[in-house]
């Protein structure tokens, strides 16, 4: 490969043939989705009538007519957020289920000085983060634990279930 690089000519017809493809990709094109384009100079005795088809079997348009064909004049732009309706707020509000952090405190105990505690099976410490629940302080009768609601106590042996219902669609829209 280096040694066909090495060689004027064949870098030369490699060149030109990069201009001529990036020629043709700017050149206007003359014919549009299998639509022969007739030129704005063209005399009407030129064209055949709309209902023949033109030599080959493809219909000769006129540039209104090509024109017609198009989308339409606006562009949408595709990075800007589509607006949303309550009703499609309300279908994404079904599909989201409401969040529950269930905790379930098993043994609390104290060695060397630090209480350690067994919630859901894990051994945590007061500081650390069971879901969205925060361990506050622990004593022998049981724990607190913080939340976004609050904080509660626990008692050892007990239950704790945190409910956050999913988003109401009038909060989503208001956030978008």
């Amino acid at each position: 490969m280096r040694k066909l690089l090495n060689n004027p000519w064949i870098v030369a017809a490699l060149a030109l043939a990069a201009a001529a493809f990036v020629g043709q990709s700017l050149w206007p094109r003359r014919i549009v989705a299998g639509l022969a384009v007739v030129p704005a100079a063209a005399s009407a005795a030129e064209t055949p009538p709309a209902d023949q088809p033109a030599a080959g079997g493809v219909a000769v348009l006129s540039a209104e007519e090509l024109l017609a064909l198009t989308g339409p004049a606006t562009r949408r732009d595709p990075f800007a957020p589509g607006a949303k309706s309550v009703a499609a707020l309300a279908a994404i509000e079904k599909a989201r289920p409401d969040l529950l952090d269930t905790v379930h405190l098993t043994a609390v105990w104290s060695q060397d000085g630090a209480i350690y505690a067994v919630i859901n099976g894990s051994i945590v410490q007061p500081g650390d983060a069971i879901g969205r629940l925060k361990l506050e302080s622990a004593t022998t009768d049981g724990v607190w634990l913080v939340h976004w609601k609050g904080r509660d106590h626990l008692e050892l042996g007990g239950d704790f279930t945190l409910h956050t219902p999913a988003a109401s669609p009038a909060a989503l829209a208001s956030s978008l």
